[in-house]
This record gives C-alpha cells, structure tokens and sequence, in this order.
C-alpha cells in the first residue's frame, strides 16, 4: 500500500510536469513578454522606490524608470549597429588578404589530408554557397521580424511599468490567498514575498553588473592590445555574458577569429585569446560568484539544466530567463519548509 502511494506521487509529479512544460512551450508568444517584463520590473524595483522616496509619485516613478532603461538600451543598440557597420567596411578590405590566406590553406591540408587543390576548392564553394543561402534567410528573417521585436518590445515594457505599479496589489494578493488557508502563515508569506522581490532585483542587478564591468574590462583590454573595433567586441562579449556559459565561449570566439583573419602579428591574437581565457575564469569565479551568485547560490548543474530546458521551450529568450527564474525559485524554495529540499538540490552548498 505504500509502495502504490509513493508511485502515484511520482505519478503525479510527472504529469506536472509534462503539463508544466507543455504549457510553458505552447503558450511562449504570450509568457516570453510577461517573463521579460517581470525580470525588468524586478531590476528596476529599486530605482522606482528611490524616486517614490523622493516625493514623486508612483507612476512617475514607474516611467521615469523604464524611460531611462528605454535610453539606455537604445543607446547601446546604437552604438552596437555603428560598431557593425564599421566591422563590415573593414572585413570588406580582406579581399586582398584572403588569397594568401587561402593558398596556405590549401597546402596545409594537401599535405596533411592528401586533397588536391580542386577538390578543396570544389569543397569550399558548395559550402560557401550553402552559407550565404543561410545568411541570406537569417538576414531575410530578422528584417522580416522587426516589427514583431519592436511590438513585442513595447509589450514588455509596457508589462513593466504596469508590474511597477501594481506591486503592492500582487504583494497583498498573495497575503490574501495564504490568509485564506491558514491565518498562521500570513506574516511568513509576507515576509517570504519580500525577500523574493529583494533578492530577485539584486540578483539581476547583479548579473547585469557583471555585464557592465566585462564589456569596459573587455573594450579597455582589447584596445590596450591593438585589435580593431575594440569596442564592439569588447561590448558584445559582455553582452552575450548575458547566456551562460555559451555566451561567455562565442564572445570570446568573434574577437579572436577576427583578429586571426585581419592581424599580420600572430601575438595579438595570441594577446587576445589569453586575455579571454583568463576574464572567462576570473567572471566564473569571482565576479559572478560575488557579485550575482551571492544573492543566489546555484550549482552549475542546475544552471546548465536551466540553459538548456530554457533554450528547448524558449530558444535564446528561454536562455537569458530561465536561469533568473530559477534563482528566484531558489528563493521561495529556502523559505517554505515543504519546498526546502528542492532549493538543498539545486545550491552548491
């Protein structure tokens, strides 16, 4: 008999499940917004009641908020297209480098592989061919998409002010369910809804201070070592910190094989990738870890699960959100003694 009532539980717990995912990746065009937009609610919480502190009023507060986010993020994505469109000019100007290039290419594998020169050509031009088909529909995509990212930008910050807003209404909501099933719990629920809200907003702080002091270490370092355009990869590498792991590797990769194709030293390429071999470590170890991980203790198992379960059901936004949301998890789960073993499985210590 209690054999069959720990089956059923188990039962029970994977149809959650499967209905949980289920949910999350039929319903994405709608929770992907919502999701966002609550991640900025929570990192502009602070700035918010700083302004509310200073005599203005709630709403005021709300939007001068998400207009600065608003200012800072276009300011970034411009500076970032400028950044893109002096790379392109300057990759146009290896026309003259790539045959060289090539032509010790091509005698390095013929050497190594036993591939005539004609086959290696044949080789690349289909793949070439293949990629620029794909280029071309990535490119067609995103400019077919940007009305889509603008729209469902102004959804979430749309989502944000109103989260701002209201949040002393979702506060009480959840007191007002908890008072409903035992009057005992109120003051815990209380205090386990502000302490998410606490430390979910300096856990995202967090991580996007870890952001801005990578793409400043990055910009400064990569043009303290010569490379061109140091500011965009610098910039970008720092970004991309935003996936884990993942992210850290292909920012990484962009700057160095940039400068294997347009430097005529080898040592700034070497330069170039230790520098991003020791920053990659110095973010694991120090930095996140202090900075963001501090807040939220999450093992690299559980992070690597997120990404992954994230980039499934959402794709890239699923990588960004997933691990946040599963920090904030950590939170409830190390408040409420039901939940305490979930948050004992997914900490480090």
């Amino acid at each position: 008999m209690k054999y069959r009532s720990s089956l059923f539980t188990v039962n029970q717990f994977l149809l959650f499940l499967l209905l949980l995912f289920t949910m999350l990746y039929l319903g994405r065009s709608f929770l992907i917004p919502i999701a966002l937009g609550s991640l900025l609610a929570m990192l502009l919480v602070p700035i918010c009641k700083k302004l509310e502190d200073w005599g203005l009023s709630r709403g005021l507060s709300a939007g001068i908020s998400v207009l600065l986010t608003i200012v800072v993020i276009a300011g970034v994505f411009t500076v970032l297209i400028n950044q893109i469109i002096l790379v392109g000019e300057d990759i146009g100007s290896l026309q003259d480098r790539l045959p060289t290039m090539l032509n010790s290419f091509y005698d390095y594998v013929s050497d190594s592989f036993a591939l005539s020169r004609e086959q290696q050509e044949g080789y690349l031009k289909e793949q070439l061919k293949a990629a620029a088909g794909e280029i071309t529909n990535f490119a067609t995509l995103i400019f077919s998409s940007l009305g889509l990212y603008l729209v469902n930008f102004v959804i979430v910050i749309t989502y944000a002010v109103l989260l701002l807003l209201y949040r002393d209404r979702l506060k009480n909501f959840v007191i007002q369910v908890v008072r409903k099933r035992s009057s005992d719990n109120v003051e815990d629920a209380a205090d386990i809804v502000e302490k998410t809200t606490r430390v979910a907003s300096s856990y995202i702080a967090g991580v996007f201070l870890v952001v801005l002091i990578l793409a400043i270490t990055n910009t400064i370092t990569l043009y303290a070592i010569g490379l061109k355009h140091a500011l965009f990869f610098g910039l970008t590498a720092g970004i991309l910190n935003l996936i884990p792991y993942v992210g850290s590797l292909l920012g990484s990769l962009l700057p160095v094989v940039y400068a294997l194709l347009t430097q005529d030293s080898s040592s700034v390429v070497v330069m170039t990738g230790i520098y991003f071999i020791i920053i990659q470590h110095v973010e694991s170890y120090v930095l996140t870890p202090n900075i963001a991980g501090a807040k939220v203790d999450l093992s690299p198992l559980a992070t690597i699960f997120a990404l992954l379960l994230g980039s499934f059901i959402w794709g890239i936004a699923g990588m960004v959100v997933f691990v946040p949301i599963l920090g904030i998890a950590k939170v409830v789960f190390d408040n409420v003694d039901v939940l305490k073993p979930y948050g004992y499985l997914i900490a480090t210590r």
